[in-house]
């Protein structure tokens, strides 16, 4: 029963603190392997491809019940102009004794502006998730009475809304989510659980180089409303084109979260990324290593990416960023 217990204040007090789960999808580092769709529903449609990711992360090896998350996504463009996108995600997050499902469906809409030789891109896109929270209390002593302990799989469901912006000019991007625009009624753990869940998020970034060498420098913004969070990545990939169809790229990203913890520590981590591009196939690995004063544990976070890109159209134009070809 200690055990039982220690796992669980932990999973209360400490997992929700650095991680931020229990909110929806997870924020990691898997959109930097081409997968920007999973922070944007403007994103849905945007490439010239349809496109499916599957995402695999495990942390923490070294302790029991340590925190996954899966997710599925497919995204494509409707008819061959590319106006409309639509997109689905489905996903899978547990967290010791707590977990969450969900399923998200998007719509976007693009506006191409670029006259041929360049991509000038504004999109718009909405997403509505619908997110089922569970807290499982099977494996507690029911010798110990506590009136809040009912001994069952605990469940709660509810639904939210996202809206997206994004825009693209030759090698330049922008994207703005407003995630979680409604207020969530919920009272799984308690009758007082936070009803505002509203993150933004906001990533920009350049697309240069010349001949088979490019890089990305990029930077991603979060604000969480409720608890006034800031959560910053600075990122820089390159690229290496090996031929018209097949691509790698190494990369590495730093985040920090500017709010101390309950202990006064800044939780911040790097994340070294490597991927490759093999005609319509995808593969991405990234790990990250937590660079705060007190880690919870040394084992970091493992986290694979693979796609496969179909249904593609004739590309209208010839500059622009890799997430859109």
């Amino acid at each position: 029963m200690k055990k039982t217990f220690f796992i669980f204040l932990l999973s209360i007090l400490i997992i929700p603190k650095a991680l931020k789960a229990q909110e929806g999808i997870p924020i990691y580092h898997d959109y930097l392997s081409d997968n920007l769709y999973l922070l944007h529903p403007s994103m849905a449609g945007a490439s010239s491809c349809a496109k499916i990711r599957l995402t695999g992360r495990m942390q923490w090896f070294d302790i029991a019940d340590n925190p996954s998350l899966q997710t599925f996504s497919f995204n494509t463009h409707l008819g061959q102009e590319g106006a409309n996108g639509i997109g689905i995600i489905i996903f899978n997050d547990r967290n010791g004794y707590h977990s969450q499902k969900g399923l998200q469906l998007a719509y976007a809409h693009h506006i191409n502006m670029g006259n041929g030789a360049y991509v000038n891109k504004l999109s718009f896109g909405l997403a509505g998730t619908l997110v089922q929270n569970q807290l499982d209390e099977t494996s507690f002593d029911p010798n110990r009475y506590d009136p809040i302990i009912a001994g069952i799989v605990q469940s709660e469901m509810y639904y939210n809304l996202d809206f997206g912006l994004s825009y693209h000019l030759k090698g330049f991007f922008f994207n703005a989510t407003l995630k979680n625009a409604l207020l969530a009624n919920r009272d799984l753990y308690s009758k007082f659980e936070i009803t505002n869940l509203r993150n933004y998020v906001v990533s920009t970034g350049v697309y240069a180089g010349n001949g088979n060498v490019h890089f990305e420098p990029s930077i991603l913004f979060q604000y969480k409303e409720f608890s006034e969070q800031m959560i910053t990545d600075a990122n820089l990939k390159f690229y290496f084109d090996l031929s018209d169809d097949n691509m790698v790229y190494i990369g590495a990203s730093y985040r920090r979260d500017w709010q101390d913890d309950y202990l006064g520590n800044i939780y911040h981590n790097i994340t070294p990324i490597a991927g490759a591009k093999i005609k319509n196939f995808t593969i991405a690995y990234n790990y990250t290593y937590d660079l705060s004063d007190t880690p919870f544990s040394n084992s970091g976070f493992h986290q694979v990416t693979l796609g496969y890109n179909f249904n593609c159209r004739k590309q209208l134009v010839k500059m622009g960023c890799p997430e859109i070809f």
